[in-house]
Formats: C-alpha cells, structure tokens, sequence
C-alpha cells in the first residue's frame, strides 16, 4: 500500500489528471441515489496524495481542479436532461451544460485544494488543512454568482441518520467539513511515517465521535412526536410529464387530475385540513377565472388551507411581471397570504445578461417570453389556526440560508417543485437529500410535493416517514409532525461551520511548524 501511495503522488502529465477525475468520479458514488458512503473513502484519499505530491500551488490547484471536475461532470450529468423537454431550441447546448458547468464548479474545490497546500503542505497538516478548506470551498459555491451548492459533502449521510445529525449543530457545510476530515484520514495510514499522525488522527477521530454522539443523543428511538391536536396533510403528486404541463389542450385535464388525487377520500372520512401542490400545479393565473380560488379552497374545511403553486403575473406601467409563487388560500376561497419564490434558477427562470446573450439565440429554459421576477426573500406564511410555514420553492431548498425567515421560527417547511425537467435522473433523489438537510439543519418537518416524484413527509429529524417515488401519481396523507426546538445551527447559522474551520486550519498550521 505504501508503495501505491508513492505512484499515486508521483503522478505526473495525463496519468495524474486522469487519476484525479477518476478519484472525484468515483467519489460521486457516495451521493444518492445510490449513497455508497465507503466510496468517498477511496476518493478522498485519492486526492490528498496527488495534492501531497504536488509541489507547487498550481499543481495543487489542478490536482483539485481535476478531481472535482470528475465528481461534477458524474454527479450532475442530469442538468442536460432538461435541455431534451425542448430539443430543437436547446440540445446544441447539451456539451455546454455537461462537460462545461463543471469547468466552472470545480473552481471553487479547487481554489480549497491550493489553500489547502499553502497551509498544511503534506501530511497531517495538509488532511487538516484541506477540510477546513473545504468548508470555506463549500460556502463560496453556496454564494458567488447567485449560488449553486449542490451535492455538498454532507448529503451522503441523508441515509445514515446518526451521522446526519451533525447537521444540526454545524450545518451541512460544518458536517461536509468533517466528512472531509474523517474520509482524508486513511490518506495517513498509507504512507510509510507521516510525523503528526496521532494529533491529526486524535482530532479526526474525536469529531468523528461527537458527531456520533450528538446523533444518538438527538434521535428519538421511535417516531417523531405529533402536534397537538393533530394537523391532516396531503401532498399532491400529479406525474404531469413537462412536455404536457405548459401545453394549452391539456391544461384543464392537467387542473382536473390534481383536483381529483386531491379530493381521494382519506382512511379517516375527514377531509385534510392542509392539501398541497407542487410547484406551479397552476401554470397560469390563480385569477384567471374568479370561481377558481374558491373551487381549490373547497379542497379543505373551513378551517384548513390550500397551499397551491402557481404563476403570478402582473402588469402595470413597467410592463408584464411574473413570480414564481406559493398562494396559501382558505376553505372559503379567500387568499391568505402568496410567497414569491426569492432564489431563481439562471437560465432557467430568467436569462442573466439578456440583452448580451439574448442577441446570439439563447433563452431561459422556463415557457414564456417573460422572466421571473424574484421574491423579496425568506418570509413565512401565517395560517390561521396551524402553524405558520415557511416556503421553499424548487431549488431553493438547496441554499440552507433560505431556510431563515429573520426574527422568526415557523412550525414547518413544505417545498414544492417540478422536478420534471430531469426524468428519472439522480437528481430528483439529490434534491430530496438536500431538502431534507434543511429540516435536520432548523429542527422543523418539511412537508415536500413534487410533480414527477420524489414527494415526501420528512420529520424534523431529516427521516422519511412516507414518500412517493418518482414517475407515479398518488397522494401522501400523513400528520405534521411537531417542530423541535431550535438547533444550534437555526440559532447561529453558519458561524459554527465557520469556527470549525478556522479551528481545522490553526491545528493544520501548528502541526506544520511544529513538525517542520
């Protein structure tokens, strides 16, 4: 083994990139749907020897840089997928979205990678080194040029729900941080003498524990607890293919059959008090007919609520706006309160840069002429007699900070969206893990209704208690679980993750002194 570890950091030219895209490839594997945790193992190891082996910044840089294009150009193969609902306007960009968003993602893992070697060199340092890097990696992702921080290190853990706990007391980017640390360790057991091993492999292994410890502590043995009295729910899972959604001789059938799925009668003879819909369920106007609010309340008693996704559009001197909206509407048709979706997905929602990019051919991917405005940001929906719930529409469920309604704690999340876009991809079971990251992450259920799957009644505890799989149409009637109380990371946001960073990189510097 040590003899292949010297071959692996002695790579050089094409061997040494093909090594690294194979290594993050590879690592891909640890990612739902098929969540092969041992594989980041391999992976991970696999990179701290060629940045080991480096010598230099730069090749440093490359070495992640390659590594994490691999994992990317696997890992988010499905974003092309999209690309197929309208081929002629949109396949010629298929190489672009596939081989070429990764060049761009793989900056950020790759700017960590170069940090990482200026700080810990080789060695336990440089394992140390690299996962506080690494989170600072993660939050950069998260956050320049709008954010696109999917498949963080932490959503491998969605199925081990001991270890995902973490999550609760530093986030996913405080989690992803120490699946780095604890997946780079066994880097140190191939290598011949690595001087500092016991301190790096005593704080590997004591985070490795508490995170452990935490999740035995914090899980309860049985289902989460219910409100009191009990709130009914039903998610609505319509399967309506892209294609035929936006198609104007199918819209009323599309309308009847989420009015039929919702009106199935329940186990108990009584209606849910709260019915939900996926993510623009209505793809025109909630007003467009004024009996139309009224015949979606009468989906719920007098006292429940219809949260029904739906376009938004307003015109007014400035010309036409439209949101992409969530309507919380009352038994007897009155609107109660509408979330305007905040995070929009560029090129698919609106075209960043469209009076440049408009001028050689390229649109948004979403049907209409007119982008998507954004919403205001966070804000919870007050629902007379249930809890108040704080929306996530599509992928907003990726962004942990979208999961804060500042100065105030909701008693639950529900995302709606139309995954629709990626078939039967790996990225509808990717989004999934994430959303529910957010719940574990502010101690909250998440209520989550897809078009195409994968919908889903998730406990505070990121645990599945009933779902829907992909590409069936059906309903979920299940009872709000009750919110816990807050976490730390719903009390301090990132600034846990942050300290455990910069805690990573004082030890990985001090080891590096004081072993030079």
């Amino acid at each position: 083994m040590h003899r292949l570890a010297e071959s692996i950091a002695g790579l050089s030219g094409w061997r040494r990139a093909l090594v690294a895209a194979l290594a993050g490839a590879i690592s891909t594997l640890a990612m739902p749907p098929l969540g092969i945790w041992p594989a980041l193992f391999i992976g991970f190891p696999v990179l701290v020897l060629l940045v080991e082996g480096a010598g230099s910044p730069r090749r440093a840089f490359f070495a992640g840089w390659w590594w994490a294009y691999g994992h990317f150009v696997a890992g988010l193969y499905w974003i092309g997928i999209a690309l197929l609902v309208d081929p002629e306007r949109f396949a010629w960009l298929l190489p672009f979205t596939d081989l070429g968003l990764p060049l761009v993602f793989a900056l950020f893992p790759a700017a960590a990678v170069a940090l990482a070697y200026l700080i810990g060199r080789r060695g336990p340092a440089l394992v140390l080194a690299l996962a506080g890097c690494w989170i600072l990696g993660e939050y950069a992702r998260g956050h320049v040029l709008t954010g696109f921080p999917w498949n963080p290190l932490a959503a491998i853990w969605t199925e081990t729900p001991v270890m995902a706990q973490g999550a609760a007391l530093a986030g996913s980017l405080g989690l992803g941080g120490a699946t780095a640390l604890i997946t780079g360790l066994p880097a140190l057991l191939l290598r011949p003498s690595a001087t500092g091993r016991l301190p790096a492999l005593g704080l590997g292994l004591a985070i490795l524990g508490g995170c452990l410890a935490f999740g035995y502590i914090r899980l309860p043995e049985g289902p989460a607890p219910r409100l009191s009295p009990a709130v009914s729910i039903r998610l609505v899972q319509g399967n309506i293919d892209q294609q035929r959604k936006h198609s104007a001789a199918a819209l009323i059938d599309n309308l009847n059959r989420h009015l039929d799925l919702s009106r199935r009668p329940t186990a108990s003879g009584q209606p849910p008090r709260v019915v939900i819909w996926p993510e623009t369920a209505l793809p025109y106007r909630l007003d467009i007919d004024p009996k139309l609010p009224a015949l979606l309340g009468g989906l719920v008693p007098a006292d429940g609520v219809a949260l029904i996704g739906a376009v938004r559009v307003e015109e007014d001197a400035a010309g036409l706006r439209a949101w992409n909206s969530l309507h919380a509407i009352a038994g007897d048709g009155t609107v109660l309160g509408t979330y305007d979706k905040h995070h929009l997905v560029p090129f698919g929602e609106y075209l960043p840069m469209r009076g440049v990019l408009g001028l050689v051919g390229l649109d948004k991917l979403a049907v209409g002429a007119v982008d998507f405005s954004a919403g205001p940001g966070p804000a919870e929906l007050s629902l007379p007699g249930l809890p108040a719930v704080l929306p996530l529409i599509c992928y907003e469920a990726i962004f942990p900070e979208a999961s804060f309604a500042l100065g105030q704690r909701p008693g639950w999340l529900v995302n709606v969206t139309n995954d629709a876009w990626f078939g039967t991809s790996s990225g509808p079971p990717q989004h999934l893990a994430q959303a529910r990251l957010r719940a574990i992450e502010q101690g909250l259920p998440l209520a989550r209704a897809a078009n195409t799957g994968i919908s889903a009644l998730v406990d505070p505890y990121g645990r599945i208690e009933q779902a829907l799989p992909l590409g069936v149409a059906g309903i979920i009637d299940g009872e709000l679980p009750a919110a816990v109380a807050a976490t730390p990371y719903a009390r301090f946001g990132a600034a846990i993750a942050l300290g455990l960073a910069a805690l990573l990189l004082a030890s990985a510097f001090s080891l590096r002194r004081n072993t030079a």
